[in-house]
């Protein structure tokens, strides 16, 4: 991997422009905890809420920034060398973030794992990567992971180090617990990575497909922070972010908080009882989070309701959002919800604004930010068009977005063979999103679905529009679209509900012909009830399961 990464970078004069233009800079989000530390170091950086103990932990900019000192120096003590990489699975943790740091001070690429990750595909990603050390906790979840860990240790050559957070002793695994609480050590310095050198490796969501490498720098993390949102704030900001430290949502907000120096709320339980407790006993002013989190959270407040009015903006992530889900949150949580679109690879770049009619965010995802380009190519073979939902003739067309700026990451590898996919020297610069996308005829961009969740052999079918209508149906909770071959070989559409009881598919199509004109090759041929659908950490549907059990069932 270390050779991979060295193969990759920004090109001289794109850099230069960057920097020009004040997207990029000379410092790293490390140079940022520092300067946070010297002038303002009693300010509170994190609040992280330990499920296991039952609290919330508090760290000062000051703590932080010894702490990632002390962890640092450890990790040069146990002969991590400058570009290493130092592989993290761990929950939501104030010593996930430290790590993440201290990574950055001692020249190691951090690469933060998923929990979703399995142990199959977590021991796959520490041989690609050739992780030197990997931190996991001593259990979680009702998972062993030291001892698994260290059962996989003997298939992994390059693996020296196992550090855990708890009970290291009991699988002989390294501790590092005095460096954590700050203790330092003798060790030789060390070269901390440069802005423009490949700091962190993240992982993309996989949903419906293998999940390959991401590969960032400080500078591409940091000119991706600020988007239209900001403008909401008055006051000091406090920042909550569901996806946890460990996906790319909530690393990106460890960034914001060390160069903005405002705290962020993490916590290592999902439930939205439990979050919307700390929402409200800590101020926070903006959430972060995925619809389907958005849901669960709007449920959970209109059934026993807290004190939110320190709220000012939600931020919606990862996906459509409906707009029956946006009046409820409107309505409940937060009169400001914004809908904003991103990728792991390239930040959140796109989004509605506070200024926007409050009905937006539900039927756009908004316009650039000022630091993006984005080129819309005609989809072809897609049959844009036909049967279209909107009435203006410009949101007719379907195009396949790709982007380009500052914040697009360094280069995309295959997770196994660690072969670089895609790298700014690719097509001038311009990434391919796999998004689909039409003009919203407010000057913006509206979200039609994923080239690679595209359902029909002839005609594009706008997946994230029909999702939308099917919530409208008496008793449908959630509910997404997936591909399903018929009798006769062709592709077509399968609704896959959670619901009390099964829909019944004639009233279901039905529905959505006489409330919405779908075109009948939108219309699902077949209808499938389950339980809860299954998510990644930021609440994306793995599409991809749902699809082997359709065509097991």
């Amino acid at each position: 991997m270390r050779a991979a990464l060295d193969a990759v970078g920004p090109d001289p004069e794109t850099a230069r422009r960057y920097r020009e233009q004040g997207w990029w800079r000379g410092t790293t989000f490390s140079d940022s905890l520092r300067d946070a530390a010297r002038q303002d170091p009693g300010a509170t950086a994190l609040l992280t809420w330990r499920r296991r103990e039952n609290r919330l932990i508090s760290l000062t900019f000051a703590e932080f920034d010894v702490r990632a000192d002390a962890v640092a120096e450890a990790l040069r003590g146990l002969g991590v060398r400058r570009g290493d990489v130092v592989a993290c699975r761990l929950p939501s943790w104030w010593e996930t973030a430290v790590l993440m740091v201290a990574c950055l001070r001692a020249g190691a690429v951090v690469a933060p794992l998923p929990l979703l990750f399995g142990p199959y595909e977590t021991e796959r990603v520490l041989a690609a990567t050739g992780a030197v050390a990997c931190a996991v906790p001593d259990e979680w979840g009702g998972v062993a992971h030291a001892r698994v860990l260290a059962e996989q240790s003997g298939r992994l050559p390059r693996l020296r180090h196992r550090i855990v957070i708890g009970d290291a002793a009991d699988t002989g695994a390294v501790s590092l617990r005095g460096s954590f609480d700050g203790e330092r050590t003798a060790a030789e310095p060390g070269e901390p990575l440069a802005p423009d050198d490949v700091c962190a490796l993240l992982f993309s969501s996989g949903t419906t497909g293998r999940s390959h490498v991401v590969a960032h720098s400080s500078n591409t993390l940091l000119a991706g922070l600020y988007d239209r949102g900001q403008v909401c704030a008055s006051g000091p900001p406090v920042c909550a972010t569901t996806g946890g430290l460990n996906h790319s949502s909530g690393f990106r907000q460890l960034m914001r908080t060390l160069d903005l120096r405002t705290p962020a709320l993490y916590s290592d339980c999902r439930d939205p009882g439990r979050w919307l407790d700390l929402i409200a006993e800590t101020g926070v002013t903006h959430v972060r989070t995925s619809p389907r989190k958005l849901r669960t959270l709007t449920d959970e407040q209109r059934r026993r309701p807290r004190d939110l009015s320190r709220l000012r903006v939600v931020h919606s992530l990862a996906g459509p959002l409906p707009p029956l889900l946006l009046a409820a949150a409107r309505e409940t949580l937060c009169p400001v919800v914004l809908n904003t679109w991103g990728m792991t690879e390239t930040s959140s770049l796109i989004s509605t604004g506070p200024a926007d009619p409050p009905h937006r965010a539900g039927r756009s995802i908004g316009v650039p930010h000022a630091s993006a380009e984005i080129r819309l190519r005609p989809a072809h073979g897609t049959g844009a068009g036909t049967g279209a939902v909107s009435g203006e003739e410009g949101a007719r067309h379907v195009f396949r977005l790709e982007v380009r700026g500052p914040q697009v990451c360094l280069a995309t590898l295959d997770r196994d063979t660690r072969r670089v996919l895609w790298s700014p020297t690719c097509a001038d610069g311009w990434l391919d999103t796999g998004d689909l996308v039409g003009h919203d005829g407010e000057g913006g961009l509206r979200f039609v679905g994923r080239v690679a969740e595209r359902i029909g052999d002839r005609w594009l079918i706008p997946v994230a529009d029909v999702e939308h209508a099917l919530l409208t149906y008496p008793g449908v909770r959630d509910a997404v679209l997936v591909p399903w071959t018929d009798a006769d070989g062709h592709e077509v559409p399968c609704a896959v509900v959670v619901a009390s009881v099964l829909p019944d598919l004639r009233a279901l199509r039905g529905h959505l012909t006489a409330r919405y004109g779908f075109h009948e090759s939108y219309l699902p041929v077949r209808v499938e009830r389950v339980t809860a659908l299954p998510l990644t950490e930021l609440g994306k549907v793995r599409r991809g399961v749902l699809a082997d059990r359709l065509r097991t069932a």
